[in-house]
């Protein structure tokens, strides 16, 4: 149930960082033919920076969901089984206090510039909701870690439970 919730909410996610890349497309090409006709539009460098800290940081929990972050494979495949484990847990908590770490670091700072009212600087669209979005990117991410680690060290029987079940469903 909750794998499946955050499933949906990291492919949102993707679809807002998608609709980020679209407008920041649409934006940078309309100010070059309009700045072209001598009509720039005012505050595209302000936006487009703002769009693109969304396009990085919202789809990270779909990117790890589907196992697409660079990983040193060939150092993984000389290792030991017993190796390849313990680099996993070491990577997966170093992972999760890191984008935890970001996450409330990111809460904090939003919080200030909502208070200060801090501002971009030519077109004055507000930060802080910007700063919010990439902390719910980096909290989601820990959530994925959570899940992640939950599978790769839940108990042998419910494994064994959990096989049994896939292959009668495979055989139906």
């Amino acid at each position: 149930m909750v794998d499946k919730f955050i499933n949906a909410l990291s492919v949102w996610l993707c679809w807002v960082s998608a609709a980020c890349i679209v407008g920041m497309m649409l934006l940078t090409s309309s100010d070059v033919i309009l700045r072209y006709l001598g009509y720039p539009i005012k505050g595209t460098y302000d936006v487009v920076g703002l769009l693109g800290a969304l396009v990085v940081a919202l789809p990270i929990a779909r990117t790890q969901i589907l196992n697409r972050h660079v990983s040193m494979e060939f150092m993984e495949q000389r290792q030991s089984r017993m190796a390849r484990g313990i680099a996993q847990v070491i990577t997966f908590a170093f992972s999760f206090g890191t984008y935890l770490l970001l996450s409330w670091q990111l809460t904090v700072l939003a919080g200030k510039l909502r208070s200060i009212g801090r501002v971009s600087d030519t077109v004055e669209i507000p930060l802080f909701p910007f700063v919010y979005a990439i902390a719910f990117g980096c909290m989601l991410m820990c959530l994925v870690l959570l899940m992640q680690s939950y599978r790769f060290f839940r108990p042998a029987k419910e494994l064994a439970t959990m096989d049994i079940s896939s292959v009668r469903q495979n055989s139906e």
